[in-house]
């Protein structure tokens, strides 16, 4: 188990980071969709659709895209927006800690940070697109309290979570 205090969750610097913004969004884009969507079509074979997605992203939430630090690496990021329509709940395009992190409590410190954020933010409640074959993943989400709400309709193999705080 990981000492929380050496883990740090800072407003990502684009700028600095972007290349670890792409590498981290291009293996939850290969967990999420697999073979059925390919990222260099979807997100540029650099990266550079996302990576201009992800600039009008924070742009327009500039606290939605949160990078997690331990011992001077980035090892994990969160992208949340509050919902336009909807002010109380949140949506949530990723939430991604690199492998060799995963299992050693620094997801759960994740998650704790984004819901406490959230409710200061004036959120009740989340959605998160998690990719039905992600088994570990719907595990995570399930043992955090998040249920299936729906699949989601633009991809056949991602279902929709919720979660109620």
């Amino acid at each position: 188990m990981v000492n929380s205090s050496s883990i740090e969750f800072k407003r990502a610097d684009l700028e600095q980071d972007m290349a670890s913004c792409i590498e981290f969004r291009r293996d939850s884009f290969q967990i999420n969709y697999g073979a059925e969507k390919s990222f260099d079509v979807e997100m540029g074979s650099a990266g550079e659709e996302y990576a201009a997605w992800l600039r009008s992203f924070q742009e327009k939430f500039p606290y939605g895209v949160i990078h997690v630090w331990r011992d001077g690496q980035i090892v994990g990021q969160i992208e949340f927006n509050i919902e336009e329509l909807f002010t109380d709940k949140a949506f949530i395009p990723m939430f991604y800690l690199i492998p060799s992190q995963r299992g050693s409590g620094i997801g759960s410190m994740m998650h704790d940070y984004l819901v406490q954020t959230l409710r200061e933010s004036g959120c009740n409640g989340a959605r998160i697109p998690v990719s039905s074959s992600n088994n570990r993943g719907v595990a995570f989400y399930k043992k955090h309290g998040w249920r299936y709400a729906k699949p989601d309709l633009s991809n056949s193999n991602v279902d929709l979570y919720q979660l109620s705080f």
